[in-house]
């Protein structure tokens, strides 16, 4: 009983450690930092004179959007093996929305190349600057709404993560409620972007984004603590 113990804490904190030291950071990246020092909202100009003059980030980001996922899969996976006892369904529905997730995020990003692709003269090429401009931008709003997708599948992934972490019994019920609220955030920011894609957006953002920090506080919580005796539960 000892060593299932033992396994069941490295196997939490080696979550907590995907999550904190490779999902977080790399999507931070790819999805906040590089898109403010390139996309300016109606203004494809702009936009594509500051995608030619930061390349590079620009192409780092797209590794950083492809590695986060796949962190993010390794990291579902071994949430699978830790609450496969618990409750097989919802840690298979767990898993199923990382899997959705990571399909639509290899779209997302061949929209950011072929956008580059367009403003480098590499395809369309028959088409005037102005055009190709035009073209750029709207792959890259795509993209955008992409985003907003995605959101709505780490909802889906929190969610079902919640209901196992209160089900265990080896991680504190307290922080099952916060993966439940952190979920509903998740999927009302993709909601909101999608349905009110407008200024009002801007008043509701900010407190949809303040209820996804019960994730990341209780990743946390699993990077330093792991997981305590279980009380598994079929």
């Amino acid at each position: 009983m000892e060593e299932k113990n033992i396994s069941l804490k490295k196997k939490a904190r080696f979550a907590g450690f995907m999550f904190i030291i490779f999902c977080v950071p790399l999507a931070t990246w790819a999805l906040n930092y590089v898109p403010s020092k390139i996309f300016v909202a109606h203004d494809a100009v702009a936009t594509a004179n500051n995608l030619l003059a930061n390349e590079f980030i620009f192409r780092t980001a797209i590794i950083s959007h492809l590695a986060s996922v796949l962190s993010f899969a390794v990291l579902a996976l071994v949430l699978y093996c830790l609450f496969n006892p618990v409750n097989k369904n919802l840690s298979r529905f767990m898993v199923a929305s990382v899997l959705v997730q990571l399909a639509v995020v290899i779209v997302m990003e061949i929209f950011n190349i072929s956008a580059l692709m367009i403003l480098k003269g590499e395809a369309l090429m028959n088409v005037d600057a102005a055009d190709k401009q035009e073209a750029s931008f709207l792959l890259l709003r795509m993209h955008r709404y992409g985003i907003a997708i995605t959101q709505l599948f780490w909802g889906l992934f929190f969610l079902p993560f919640g209901m196992l972490v209160f089900r265990s019994g080896f991680i504190p019920n307290f922080f099952g409620i916060l993966l439940i609220i952190s979920g509903i955030g998740y999927v009302l920011d993709g909601s909101t972007f999608i349905l009110l894609q407008r200024p009002d957006y801007l008043m509701v953002r900010p407190i949809v984004r303040f209820v996804m920090l019960p994730g990341l506080l209780t990743f946390v919580w699993l990077l330093i603590k792991g997981a305590r005796d279980p009380k598994t539960k079929q």
